[in-house]
């Protein structure tokens, strides 16, 4: 018996198997994606910002990049990405400054629309651990001048992501450390 799920992957491979031009298009928005993911990770914001529609809001997207070079971004895996619906899903599995300090990995999920061989829209989840959150509920209470200083419009527009990052993870050295028995 076929599940209601499966029957339409199979509805969708057959369409695109009998439309080579739509996955002609798929596989252009797939490689794009890729070239995306390869760039965000090369901390280029020059190349990042030439593989986006002009004009559009990505900001924050770009702000994601620079603090993700802030915090020591570094891909332990690699998924290829894939075609989600109406988006590309791009599932990057990251080691980082926060990561290191609090013990976890986390996974950087990228949605992106692509047409006409640029990047038209781009969203991104993490899927990062209550323990970052209270880290940052921490930070609010016990050092309120991250949030006021390095991290202010902390992805809304703020000027320092790279600082605010390094800040944040610094914090988690004295958030962890408040945690041991003792202290």
């Amino acid at each position: 018996m076929m599940t209601n799920g499966r029957c339409w992957v199979i509805v969708a491979v057959l369409l695109i198997a009998m439309n080579p031009r739509l996955a002609a298009a798929n596989d252009d928005a797939i490689q794009m994606a890729e070239k995306f993911i390869t760039t965000f990770y090369s901390w280029d914001q020059d190349k990042l910002q030439s593989l986006l529609t002009s004009g559009g809001n990505h900001q924050a997207i770009t702000y994601y990049q620079r603090w993700a070079e802030g915090g020591n971004y570094a891909i332990k895996i690699r998924r290829p990405c894939v075609v989600d619906r109406d988006a590309i899903s791009c599932a990057i599995t990251v080691t980082d400054d926060f990561g290191r300090t609090l013990g976890y990995t986390a996974t950087d999920t990228f949605k992106l629309q692509v047409s006409d061989a640029q990047i038209t829209a781009v969203s991104f989840t993490a899927d990062d651990p209550p323990i970052f959150e209270e880290l940052q509920q921490w930070i609010a209470a016990e050092s309120p001048e991250v949030f006021t200083g390095p991290c202010l419009d902390l992805f809304a527009g703020g000027t320092t992501p790279e600082t605010c990052a390094q800040a944040v993870a610094a914090s988690a050295i004295e958030f962890m450390a408040s945690r041991e028995p003792g202290q």
